[in-house]
């Protein structure tokens, strides 16, 4: 199995493993006075030594780790809580240490639409199908006394309102995933986005039916996803 390695099964070469590296050095630091043989007792008492030192490494290694959000173990759990994220219980975790990774390169970015994109398809996975523009002269406006804009839109009279920044996503629920799993993925929208989209932003999702876009008799859910 070889000396040198920690674990019951030899993978790969050990050459240059920290692990041999100190053991070396400790052996070297004795001189010729003493057996370097692998049976000797000297051997072993250095050995026990090396893997001691080995495990510190490796220990202030793993420290470092936990501030890696590709890497950290056992602080997982604590940097979701610190970000406001609640993971599913279907989620591994590669899949929740990549949520943390997106909350934490979102905390200084641009609320740009490639950002707010690159973060949900991390967030969503598969139900999420992408982003709807609306285009200002589609938009929804109005103002108190209403508006008129040479050569562009005419907004009506009403309280201060806008779909130009809003942000429609689209999502889809594909075959396999039940209903209590969709709304759980949603339902992550708002603490992502509340973070990283201004204040004067507005954002929901909907999810189409059968028929596409609109209302229709007889659909299940109509009402509560769909976009009309």
């Amino acid at each position: 199995m070889g000396g040198f390695n920690p674990f019951p099964e030899k993978f790969g070469a050990e050459e240059g493993h920290i692990l041999d590296v100190i053991l070396q050095s400790l052996l070297e630091t004795d001189g010729t006075a003493f057996s370097k043989e692998v049976d000797s007792y000297v051997w072993a008492e250095r050995n026990a030594e090396a893997r001691a030192l080995a495990y510190l490494w490796h220990l202030n290694r793993r420290m470092a780790n936990q501030w890696d959000p590709l890497r950290m173990t056992d602080f997982l759990p604590r940097w979701e809580k610190i970000l406001g994220i609640r993971p599913l219980p279907i989620e591994t975790e590669v899949e929740r240490r990549a949520k943390v990774r997106a909350k934490m390169e979102a905390y200084g970015a641009p609320p740009t639409m490639q950002v707010v994109h690159d973060l949900l398809t991390v967030v969503l996975g598969s139900i999420y199908a992408g982003l709807v523009h609306t285009p200002s002269s589609q938009a929804v406006g109005r103002v108190p006394g209403g508006a008129t804009v040479p050569g562009g839109v005419t907004l009506a009279d009403g309280g201060w309102y806008s779909t130009i920044a809003h942000v429609a996503i689209k999502t889809v629920q594909p075959a396999g995933v039940d209903d209590a799993t969709f709304y759980d993925v949603v339902a992550q929208i708002v603490p992502f986005l509340s973070d990283l989209l201004p204040a004067w932003v507005t954002f929901d999702w909907f999810l189409d039916g059968a028929h596409g876009e609109g209302f229709y008799l007889d659909e299940e859910r109509n009402l509560d996803n769909q976009r009309f």
